[in-house]
Order: structure tokens, then C-alpha cells, then sequence
């Protein structure tokens, strides 16, 4: 099953109006639909193409279309493109994970002080001395305490209590690096790297770990019945 429709018209992008087109496919049970604004006969566009429902949520309606079907198109493309790709199972999606893995979060990235850094390189030094000279090396608590310290740590929470006086807040050493906050969803994050964190948290019912595997979640047939029910384009377009 394949559909070609002309939702939307956009403005923007030249002189005159230029029209939005999607593809709509559906096939053993998998649901993929895309976009173009403004396609070209030279396999360009003069818009965005692709996942581009955003855009497509923006445009006046085409001939045949309202702004409410528009905006339902595109509820159903976002909820259900690609539904054979999901991270969770059925019981993840019923207790509420595939909205609760698009959470944002900050993390927070310390690195040690210079003098943190100082006591725990003497401790070392200390270390290898003894090994050198063939003699028992027996540290000191505030040795295997500097020692063990990690030179940087990514944290759910600020840091906070004695380990405040070892970090400090990370700088970025070159462009693109992380600097002290850094913003992911759950969905991408581990538990032991946030207490919400959901990657490969498993199933409380099942087991499955979420975002070990791609699950298929059926498309109910009254979305794809309203889907292939959409006016067909009445203009051919350059591409989709």
C-alpha cells in the first residue's frame, strides 16, 4: 500500500507558494511515511524533506485539506513512522516509558581540582617508591582516599557534601565538548548513570530491557484506514 499526498502549501521559499507532498507506505505490518516542501525536478528542494513533519504542521491547507486533518496527518506520522522500530515492549508503553524516556534531564560534569589532583599523584609517587625500593607500602586514609578518586564524574545531581572540595565544575577544551551541564532524556541514559534512567532498565512483567531491541507495535487499522482514505495529490510532483 502506497499513498502520495499534497497536504499543505508553504510560503518562504521563493517568490511563489510551493507545495508540500508526503509518501505514505504500508507494508507487512510497517507503517513509513515522509516529506518535501518544494521538490525540484533536479532532485532537490527548496524546503525541508524527509522527517519533516514539524514543516509540515506549519503550511495552509492544500486543495481538499483542513488544517485539522493536516494536524491529525501529522499527530499519526509522529506517534507511528517506523512502528516496527520501538525500544519498548507492551508493558513499557502501558506503564508509561515511551513518554517518560523523552524527559529531559541535566547531568553534571565535574572534573578534580588542581590540588585534588596534586594529593593524588603524590600518592601514586609514594606507591611506586616503595615498589622500586622493594619495601611494603601501607597508605594512608587520606592516600587511598585521593587515590581512588576518579579525575572526572558525570552526576544525576550537583555535587554536594565533602566531595564539593575535591571538583570543580568541567570546562570545555574544544568545540563541541560538553561543559558542565549536559541535557539527555532518559531514554538514553542507563540507571546507573541516572536514577530514571531507562536504557536497558528491564520489564517489571516480561523482562525486556528497554532499548535492547526494536519491538513492532501494531498499527491499529483505523489509523491506516483514515491514512488511505487522504485525497490523492492532484499535481504529479518532482519527487517524494
Amino acid at each position: 500500500m502506497k499513498k502520495i499526498v499534497n497536504p499543505t502549501m508553504h510560503k518562504g521559499y521563493g517568490a511563489a507558494p510551493v507545495r508540500g507532498f508526503c509518501k505514505i507506505e504500508f507494508e507487512n505490518g510497517k507503517l513509513s511515511i515522509c516529506g518535501v516542501i518544494g521538490p525540484t525536478r533536479n532532485g532537490n528542494c527548496k524546503g525541508p524533506a524527509g522527517q519533516c513533519s514539524d514543516e509540515i504542521r506549519k503550511g495552509k491547507p492544500a486543495e481538499g485539506w483542513t488544517d485539522e486533518m493536516i494536524q491529525k496527518f501529522c499527530d499519526i506520522w509522529d506517534a507511528w513512522h517506523l512502528n516496527d522500530m520501538r525500544p519498548y515492549c507492551e508493558h513499557q508503553k502501558q506503564l508509561g516509558w515511551d513518554k517518560l524516556a523523552v524527559k529531559a534531564v541535566n547531568l553534571y560534569n565535574y572534573t578534580l581540582t588542581r590540588d585534588a589532583v596534586i594529593e593524588k599523584n603524590a600518592a601514586k609517587e609514594c606507591a611506586l617508591k616503595a615498589l622500586e625500593k622493594g619495601e611494603t607500602f601501607t597508605p594512608t586514609p587520606e592516600q587511598s582516599k585521593f587515590a581512588s578518586l576518579p579525575y572526572s564524574v558525570q552526576l544525576p545531581e550537583e555535587i554536594s557534601g565533602e566531595d564539593a572540595s575535591y571538583y570543580k565544575p568541567k570546562k570545555p577544551i574544544y568545540n563541541g565538548d560538553e561543559g558542565p551541564v549536559e541535557v539527555k532524556t532518559l531514554g538514553w541514559l542507563r540507571p546507573e548513570e541516572h536514577p530514571d534512567g531507562l536504557l536497558c532498565r528491564p520489564c517489571p512483567v516480561c523482562g525486556y530491557k528497554y532499548g535492547s531491541a526494536w519491538k513492532e507495535e501494531e498499527v491499529p487499522q483505523d489509523v491506516i484506514n483514515w491514512l488511505f482514505n487522504l485525497p490523492d495529490t492532484t499535481v504529479r510532483p518532482a519527487l517524494v
